[in-house]
């Protein structure tokens, strides 16, 4: 069975050398990701210095668009545009870099889901439309990540209006496993086929951990089922989402694992 190349997000403050050429050795791949201050507080020859440490290690990596505050269906229009204006940069940056995919939080929280959805989708809509034309332009993929939902309709209902190359959805395991009321296999037959990327680290169910796969209380079974029963070509990236080495090392064993011995959906 063929074992997919692993990412791992990287933020701006861990990519130092020292970080990279870890990434390197463990044949991984960088997902790249700066926050708001990170953009207005780095210099244009600090991106250069990072631009070549990319390419000299010959990575290709995929991008993570800053989230915090940030809000494309937010009821005051300054907020929107601010939003705007952070994904339309981390777009620009992403192509610089050689990126062809990109995750963002489309910024609605636990108190817009459901029945309140339609209307922050209708707020969004203008942003979204730019957003996903700039990238089309540029050549990205924008996946579009679960953070709060208890079900997959409302992402569902996000790309639902943009070409399927263009919008997907990043699956986060984490995510799904403290706020979802719906089952894994729900969700992979829901938005698997416009699935871009899945953000794989573990909690114990009631905090947001980032620790390493299979160290918490999340089920992949369905998951790793899911995913062997895809072709090579038609699986989602995989992205590991820890700060320590020790737990990235134990989640590169663990996932490749799935791939050498798969096990039936549970």
């Amino acid at each position: 069975m063929t074992v997919p190349t692993i990412y791992v997000n990287l933020s701006y403050r861990h990519m130092k050398a020292e970080e990279l050429d870890f990434l390197a050795i463990q044949g991984l791949q960088p997902e790249l990701y700066f926050s708001g201050e990170d953009i207005d507080s780095t210099a244009p020859e600090a991106f250069d210095a990072l631009q070549g440490e990319i390419a000299s290690r010959k990575f290709k990596p995929i991008w993570h668009a800053p989230f915090f505050d940030l809000n494309l269906g937010a009821h005051d229009p300054k907020i929107r545009s601010v939003s705007l204006d952070r994904l339309n940069w981390s777009i620009d940056l992403a192509k610089r870099f050689g990126a062809d995919q990109i995750v963002v939080h489309p910024g609605f929280g636990p108190y817009v889901l459901g029945k309140n959805f339609s209307h922050w989708f209708d707020r969004a809509r203008p942003s979204l439309d730019t957003v996903m034309a700039h990238a089309e332009k540029a050549g990205l993929r924008i996946a579009f990540e679960n953070i709060y939902d208890a079900c997959p309709g409302d992402l569902a209902a996000l790309i639902e209006p943009y070409p399927e190359k263009v919008a997907g959805v990043c699956f986060d395991t984490g995510h799904f496993n403290l706020f979802s009321q719906t089952a894994m296999k729900t969700w992979l037959e829901r938005l698997g086929n416009r699935m871009f990327e899945c953000h794989l680290h573990d909690n114990l169910g009631s905090e947001d951990d980032h620790i390493a796969v299979e160290d918490g209380t999340v089920k992949y079974g369905p998951l790793i089922a899911w995913l062997n029963a895809r072709e090579p070509a038609k699986r989602p990236r995989l992205t590991l989402e820890m700060e320590q080495k020790t737990h990235v090392i134990k989640s590169v064993t663990r996932v490749k694992n799935w791939f050498a011995a798969p096990v039936e959906s549970l």
